[in-house]
């Protein structure tokens, strides 16, 4: 699938939050390449993400579609997450 990560590509991140009902899609560019570990930073709002090279072809992508095909897939099989919040009383 990838055969070298350089600086200044661009990759696809599927964060799938299960537990709390968080699909996102993040587009992230390339920024630093080390020997077992990349990072990437959002477009949008520039947070960085640090990743190994075995988040290839699992949850980070060449392609969007790859990316969104991913999300879709998960969002099928999702929890129901209530949105109320629940506080216990001391």
């Amino acid at each position: 699938m990838y055969s070298t990560i350089n600086k200044g590509d661009m990759v696809y991140y599927a964060r799938i939050q299960k537990k709390n009902g968080t699909y996102d899609l993040c587009e992230l560019k390339v920024r630093t390449v080390g020997e077992d570990y990349f990072c990437g930073m959002d477009k949008k709002d520039r947070h960085v993400y640090l990743f190994g090279y075995n988040a290839l072809g699992d949850y980070v992508f060449q392609t969007r579609k790859e990316a969104l095909d991913k999300i879709h897939a998960a969002e099928k099989n999702k929890v129901e997450v209530s949105e109320e919040t629940y506080y216990e009383e001391y």
